[in-house]
């Protein structure tokens, strides 16, 4: 049983009650997923490759950032659902996602 607090007083929600908010129990296969990569600027110039749309655990997006970092050789992060890596990396992320099985929008 999870509590949770809404307006005034406690409100118990019980386990089985699906949440948007909660991590997948298990991650899809790369073949299954489509992922869409876009490019994002920011303030002052700054660019951002997003990754987007990966139904992934908390293990196996962190695994997946890292080789798409490694690969891209540029930083970047995990926010939610999304891989973020700093600057202009779309069609290397791209290449290095198709050349591994994962599907691409």
């Amino acid at each position: 049983m999870i509590k949770r607090v809404s307006g005034e007083g406690w409100a118990f929600v019980s386990d089985d009650v699906p949440d948007s908010d909660m991590e997948p129990l298990v991650s899809r296969a790369p073949e299954e997923q489509r992922i869409r990569i876009r490019l994002e600027k920011r303030k002052r110039g700054k660019v951002v490759t997003l990754a987007e749309g990966l139904v992934l655990v908390k293990g196996d997006m962190k695994d997946l950032a890292r080789a798409l970092r490694e690969a891209c050789g540029t930083g970047g992060t995990i926010r939610g659902e999304t891989i973020e890596l700093q600057g202009d990396c779309r069609q290397r992320a791209r290449d290095w996602l198709v050349e591994n099985g994962w599907g691409v929008r």
